[in-house]
């Protein structure tokens, strides 16, 4: 009995002895050393952990700050020791706010300036990007009616290589403020922030119901000698002068990424209610109107210059479009009607080609009255995506017989399409059959009957567009309107009510059956075949009687002209002349239009029978 007693005492000695192992005390700090947990007993040689919540250190004025790590690096304990929360420091975005929205405003006010995260605000009056060079922001802003400050831009020299008309009086002016908010203890700056004030507009003529689109850009980007967009420039001055003045090489006539500039682009409602802003990029866009005074532009929604590769509003058929236009009007028709083009798009929206959507804006530049434009979509491979759900990768568009969009490798797609009406006879309905296998007969059928109707002078050897898919199963060609302000009486000795539309003469070049031009060879081929002929004098008839019988098309113009009356009044002082032109006036002009549509009809059904009994 002693003995198991005896044993029984030596083995409790033996594993006390074991047990007397060293711990120690770990402690979890965060950064301003507050204890956000306490560990004690841990055995020599264990490597701690760390149990709570993930330490948090508050925002200040000028960081945030996420968890990164502990300090001094975690290992295995051998002594007390306290770890020390670190974090991640990252500045707080600069945002610069103003206490009025931009918009438009029947009195004048102080305009107030704030910043988020930020200790200095700059601001310009002048459409340049503020810097710390600028003026700082002390106090209120006093905005107030500024249409009685000087003419700037509007009165701008070397714009054109044509003789233009520069305003003498005053024309309608906002003012312009773009500020930016720099922290100066994390050396961060805010994006630039710019607001549009319009102020005692209540009573002015020619604003009525019209939405506005106000784009500001530096100065120098527009009238820059070397890098101007809108000026003939120093490419003007170091070429040769050949051929017509409005084909003169010239800055504004520079194509490309090249000539792209960056604009904040500002959108108010019918209401004048500003709607949203955004920085795009713009391009000017046109053939010979480019040496207008009153010049388009292309606009380009990028994620480098907003984060978003869209326009922030959807303008047509509930698309956030990539990239739009501001149209003048085109060659001819931007200083007499503004609406040619539009109207032949929107009669055709029911037909299977593509057309443009579009919608007249008053528009401002630097600040400052820059006329009526219509914002309308644009034809690009985005355009194709948009509206197919194909990728824009396999979208190829030519353009005038050249590649516009896609790869160059897929051209040869386009001359299996001119091989094939080439090389084949359609009287045989052997080879009619094959056509389906290229294009859409009844899509045309209906864009040629609309182009030959409405008298488009200027195609088919010009403004011509065709899109197909590749790498897809879809093999078919399809055609894009577009351009065709050259129309309908506006130039009586070509496209007169009573001129034949399938006449050489009716075109600036080729004519619709001339086999040198795409749609001239396809035409000549296709009435040779009697099916087609019955297909194109069928849709040729319904295009007359219902897209623009004489009704439906006074109706569209009537409202166009109680929308633009006044402001085209304003228009025409601004860009063509300070001679009286009044509401009556473009009345008459709108009167030539109607009339043509009134006895369009017989006169084009004549031509389009004598053709098709003919057949060449």
């Amino acid at each position: 009995m002693k003995r198991i007693v005896h044993l029984l005492l030596v083995t409790s000695f033996s594993l006390f002895s074991c047990n007397n192992v060293k711990t120690y005390v770990v402690k979890w700090l965060n950064f301003d050393d507050t204890v956000l947990e306490l560990d004690e007993g841990v055995i020599k040689g264990t490597i701690p952990s760390y149990d709570g919540n993930t330490p948090i250190r508050e925002e200040d004025n000028d960081y945030t700050y996420t968890f990164s790590n502990w300090t001094p690096e975690i290992t295995p304990v051998k002594e007390d020791i306290s770890y020390k929360a670190t974090y991640t420091r990252t500045p707080k975005k600069v945002v610069v706010s103003a206490s009025h929205t931009s918009g438009f405003y029947e009195d004048g006010f102080s305009l107030s300036l704030s910043v988020d995260a930020g200790d200095e605000i700059y601001y310009t009056l002048d459409n340049t990007d503020p810097d710390e060079t600028s003026l700082k922001y002390t106090s209120p802003i006093e905005i107030t009616d500024v249409s009685s400050n000087p003419n700037i831009y509007s009165a701008k020299d070397n714009i054109s290589s044509l003789d233009v008309f520069k305003p003498t009086e005053l024309v309608d002016k906002c003012v312009v403020v773009k500020a930016i908010g720099i922290n100066n203890t994390a050396k961060e700056r805010s994006d630039i922030k710019t607001w549009n004030y319009f102020v005692n507009y209540q009573n002015k003529a020619g604003y009525n119901n019209m939405p506005i689109i106000s784009l500001s850009m530096d100065p120098s980007d527009l009238f820059d000698y070397e890098k101007g967009i809108y000026v003939t420039g120093k490419i003007y001055d170091e070429s040769e002068h050949e051929g017509y003045p409005e084909t003169w090489p010239a800055n504004y006539n520079q194509k490309g990424r090249a000539w792209e500039r960056k604009a904040d682009f500002l959108c108010f409602n019918e209401q004048k209610e500003y709607e949203f802003s955004q920085t795009i990029g713009v391009r000017i866009h046109g053939g010979w109107s480019r040496a207008f005074n009153q010049k388009s532009f292309n606009l380009y929604a990028r994620k480098e210059y907003s984060g978003t590769a869209t326009f922030a509003k959807a303008f047509f058929n509930d698309i956030h479009a990539h990239s739009l236009m501001l149209r003048s009007g085109g060659y001819r028709d931007t200083f007499i009607t503004k609406v040619r083009d539009s109207l032949n798009q929107d009669m055709s929206k029911n037909e299977l080609f593509s057309i443009q959507n579009s919608k007249p804006y008053i528009v401002f530049l630097n600040g400052e009255y820059w006329g009526i434009y219509n914002l309308q979509e644009r034809y690009s491979d985005n355009y194709v995506s948009e509206r197919t759900g194909v990728k824009k990768s396999n979208v190829l568009i030519i353009k005038n017989d050249e590649l516009d969009e896609g790869d160059v490798d897929d051209y040869h797609y386009y001359e299996e399409l001119r091989e094939f009406f080439t090389d084949n006879d359609f009287s045989s309905n052997e080879a009619y059959s094959q056509v389906d296998s290229f294009i859409d007969v009844n899509e045309f059928a209906q864009y040629m009957s609309t182009q030959l109707y409405v008298g488009n002078i200027d195609w088919p050897g010009n403004n011509v567009r065709l899109y197909r898919e590749v790498n897809t199963s879809n093999t078919k060609w399809h055609f894009m309107m577009y351009d065709t302000d050259d129309s309908s009486n506006i130039l009586p000795s070509k496209c007169a009510v009573d001129k034949d539309p399938f006449e050489n003469a009716s075109h600036w070049k080729y004519g619709p059956l001339d086999d040198r031009c795409i749609l001239g060879l396809m035409l000549s081929k296709l009435i040779e075949n009697e099916s087609f002929k019955s297909l194109f004098r069928e849709t040729f008839v319904r295009i007359g009687q219902e897209n623009f019988n004489s009704s439906k098309v006074n109706t569209y113009l009537n409202a166009k002209y109680d929308l633009l009356k006044a402001p085209m009044v304003k228009n025409h002082s601004r860009f063509i002349s300070e001679e009286p032109y009044s509401q009556s006036d473009y009345a008459e002009a709108i009167s030539v239009i109607k009339d043509y549509f009134a006895n369009r009809y017989n006169f084009a059904i004549t031509y389009l029978d004598n053709v098709l009994t003919n057949n060449l």
